[in-house]
């Protein structure tokens, strides 16, 4: 990849990152790598990187990189890494219980989290994936857990909270439907740095080939496993998926006559709150259109939206034509 189109493609993924003051290590760098639409080529090396990231445009410190003076991330980011580890802790914890659900398949942290960029105040958001036709009596079991031991966010109260508000079923989870046109960068974002911390026979790896389309713009998206249990729920669960299932339309009933008024106003409206029998989704403070707009006006910013790379590209394809002509002439003449 030439070192111009890389340092477009980086500066695009520090400014992403620099929305949620979030630097970025070499290895997340590359992982996470934007690409642009009409982008080619083969995926850069770390050297390829270091190479790119030497201009004026970039900062580096302590391992993290990120736009040039905003040197101050890199303690924020350290600080909040700190933070993270503890509200991981209780994040595995609630995986272990989750593995005894045999309805369970996938178990994942999502949002600032799922980049250790949690501050005091966050509350721990997990996402999961269901077998077909328990999405409502597993949502039941869980919320009636977690608000038994005094761990679901409320009003009030959100730090070190567990917010369930992401269910889907196995056959449901490509989440390109939910993706705001004509981008979602935040979706994509979300998708692939999904930490797996419960996986059933290999449900993280079908659910990554389920949305595949993430990697159109994140060609090296994947997710870290490092932090999962061991797969698979105790066989002695297993009685429990049948009874489950017989659960599942008297727990829906009761759940939907539950719904908050903002829940029941918004359900199935857009994209922000579905509510079907193979998809959950509570997410009514949605934000996504806000940071897509905030993310394009600082490549705006930073010059690198595509109408100022044309302008930018225009010259030199001036320059090649002409170029052409006057060997063609030439080569005329010479004939």
């Amino acid at each position: 990849m030439e070192t111009p189109a890389l340092r477009r493609s980086l500066a695009a993924t520090l400014a992403y990152f620099d929305l949620f003051d979030h630097p970025l290590t070499l290895a997340e760098l590359l992982r996470h790598r934007y690409r642009f639409p009409g982008e080619t080529g083969e995926a850069p090396t770390a050297a390829d990187a270091l190479d790119a990231l030497d201009d004026p445009a970039f900062g580096g410190r302590d391992g993290f990189w990120h736009l040039a003076g905003r040197d101050e991330l890199v303690a924020e980011r350290e600080r909040r890494h700190r933070l993270s580890e503890k509200k991981f802790a209780r994040a595995r914890r609630v995986a272990r219980f989750l593995r005894l659900l045999p309805s369970v398949r996938l178990a994942a942290v999502c949002n600032s989290l799922a980049i250790s960029g949690a501050d005091e105040e966050s509350d721990i958001d997990m996402f999961v994936v269901a077998r077909p036709g328990t999405v409502w009596a597993t949502r039941f079991v869980v919320a009636s857990a977690l608000a038994a031991l005094g761990l679901r966010p409320d009003e009030h109260t959100h730090a070190d909270k567990v917010c369930m508000s992401f269910y889907v079923a196995e056959p449901e989870q490509d989440l390109s439907r939910f993706a705001l046109a004509p981008d979602d960068t935040y979706l994509r974002y979300w998708t692939a740095t999904l930490v797996p911390l419960y996986d059933a026979g290999g449900a993280f790896a079908r659910f990554s080939a389920a949305n595949a389309w993430v990697r159109e713009r994140l060609p090296g998206a994947s997710a870290p496993s490092a932090r999962k249990l061991r797969a698979g729920a105790p066989r002695w669960t297993s009685p429990l998926l049948p009874l489950l299932r017989l659960a599942e339309a008297p727990l829906r009933r009761l759940q939907t006559r539950m719904f908050p008024p903002d829940i029941a106003a918004m359900a199935n409206k857009d994209s922000r709150v579905v509510v079907t029998d193979g998809v959950l989704k509570f997410h009514v403070n949605d934000r996504r259109a806000e940071y897509q707009a905030l993310f394009e006006a600082k490549l705006r910013e930073l010059g690198l939206d595509a109408p100022t790379v044309e302008k930018l590209q225009a010259p030199s394809s001036k320059l090649e034509a002409r170029s052409s002509k006057l060997e063609a002439r030439s080569s005329a003449l010479e004939a």
